[in-house]
């Protein structure tokens, strides 16, 4: 079989594909035979050695996944062989990784694929709705009917297009936000009432001119840049929710006006998915019913915008890196492949 490693820190080309036998799960684990896997911004800044955990040597990498059951380890509970499955990033990235034909999941990370959901499907909304969910609901105090507005950045990614939705299905009004005007139609087409492109436009302006002032009272930053989180302050409505969930910028130490932010009442809030949700049971609960609420009904609907094989790791990176994707990244295994071929 073949997966992903990497022995060294550094950008795309240190990611390997080698050959290895396929992985006997120990006790509370699971062989699982891949079919799609999902790409993140959190497995680029793994190899490129800047996340939270700093790699082993060798490293495996990928942290979302669907496929079906190949063996149950021992204590495993409610899976069996045949089942069809989900791998959400409920995991240590130093221990696990699920870029490969057959991987070992331990069993908090398996969730059986919803009906609803195709396997390529599968792969691309546990990090998007997921990190969605805790951002907008959980973090931001996203409720149904409560007339609110939420600023959404790099709103073209899997995370964001994912967001678009979810607020639109708790009626809220939507500002999305992206560097160029390239892709706002396309967000528009998704459900975004404002588009602002940031490099073209000011962002103070637009969100003032559309909230008649107002400002928003939900923001999601994918970005922990100075200059950005200045501007979601000087728009943000009388305590308004600012959820920071990425690093973008790569700014380890971001500045604010501090002022503006007293005066108003806004709270900037820290977000990690995997700590501050998946590990959480009643919180992980209360998601898994939303979005599978979502999927049912249609209203979440996952956007796929390319698929790479196994084989073309490195490519798909260099893709993630270039920003022009509009939704989710996707590797394919000969398992999944097979799916492609037959669509």
């Amino acid at each position: 079989m073949k997966r992903v490693e990497f022995n060294e820190i550094g950008g795309t080309e240190v990611l390997n594909i080698v050959e290895r036998d396929i992985p006997t799960p120990t006790e509370n684990e699971l062989t699982v035979k891949i079919k799609f896997a999902g790409l993140n911004r959190a497995e680029e800044l793994f190899f490129q050695g800047q996340y939270l955990f700093q790699p082993n040597s060798p490293s495996l990498l990928g942290l979302e996944a669907s496929g079906v059951v190949e063996k149950v380890g021992l204590g495993v509970e409610g899976f069996k062989t045949g089942d069809e499955v989900c791998l959400t990033p409920n995991i240590t990235p130093t221990e696990y990784g699920f870029l490969g034909d057959y991987i070992l999941a331990p069993v908090k990370a398996v969730i059986k694929k919803p009906k609803s959901l195709s396997f390529k499907q599968a792969a691309a909304v546990w990090m998007t709705y997921g990190t969605a969910y805790a951002n907008l609901v959980l973090r931001g105090g996203l409720e149904k009917g409560a007339n609110q507005t939420v600023l959404i950045s790099a709103a073209s990614s899997g995370v964001g297009t994912a967001s678009i939705q979810m607020a639109k299905r708790y009626d809220a009004k939507v500002i999305a936000t992206t560097r160029t005007s390239e892709k706002k139609e396309f967000l528009k087409a998704l459900g975004a009432d404002l588009v602002i492109a940031t490099e073209e436009e000011n962002l103070v302006e637009a969100v003032q001119e559309y909230t008649q002032e107002k400002g928003f009272d939900i923001a999601m930053d994918a970005i922990a840049d100075s200059d950005f989180m200045g501007q979601l302050i000087e728009t943000a409505a009388f305590e308004a929710k600012i959820v920071v969930y990425g690093a973008l910028a790569l700014n380890p130490m971001p500045s604010f006006p501090l002022f503006p932010m007293l005066i108003k009442g806004v709270s900037i809030q820290g977000l990690h998915y995997v700590f501050q949700t998946l590990e959480i049971e009643e919180r992980f609960k209360q998601m898994k019913e939303d979005l599978f609420q979502g999927f049912e009904s249609k209203k979440y609907v996952p956007m796929v915008d390319k698929i790479f094989s196994l084989e073309q790791i490195q490519d798909a990176y260099n893709y993630m890196a270039s920003n022009k994707q509009k939704g989710k990244i996707l590797v394919t295994t000969d398992f999944g492949r097979r799916l492609i071929d037959d669509e």
